[in-house]
């Protein structure tokens, strides 16, 4: 076996030691250590960014919802009133009659129709036509939700 020389054995080399390596493995776990943490930020403020536009997108739903079903409500309650107006009248002329009861009327295909609109928010409205045939029977024509832009 070769022997070691007393200088070797009593002060090792810096590669044998160990300590060479350790700054440059200490710079680089630093530098992967800031580079996780910086993902990691950005990916909490994309959360919070989405999280925002979802409770937006929400709220515009909710809103959006809420305004249909009170126009439908009301709807509903305008054509409860037509039908018992009409029930509760005898006419052979159902346009001159709706009309000088302060409906909107018109004639439309061989049939009378009335109209009437009912705000949903500032862009949205639901229209509704309602046609009366010559015995007052009343059909829906439409019923539907229409953009005003």
């Amino acid at each position: 076996m070769a022997e070691k020389s007393l200088a070797t054995m009593v002060a090792p080399s810096k590669r044998e030691s160990g300590r060479g390596r350790t700054a440059i493995g200490v710079g680089v776990t630093t530098l992967i250590t800031v580079l996780v943490v910086m993902l990691l930020a950005t990916f909490a403020v994309l959360s919070l960014a989405s999280a925002r536009a979802d409770e937006s997108l929400t709220t515009l739903s909710t809103n959006s919802i809420t305004d249909f079903y009170t126009a439908d409500g009301e709807a509903t309650t305008w054509y409860a009133e037509l039908d018992a107006f009409i029930s509760d009248t005898s006419s052979s002329d159902w346009e001159t009659t709706l009309d000088d009861a302060g409906y909107t009327v018109g004639y439309f295909n061989g049939e009378v129709q009335v109209y009437e609109s009912f705000a949903m928010g500032a862009m949205r409205e639901l229209r509704v036509t309602i046609a009366v045939a010559t015995d007052g029977t009343t059909t829906v024509r439409q019923w539907q939700s229409i953009s005003t832009v």
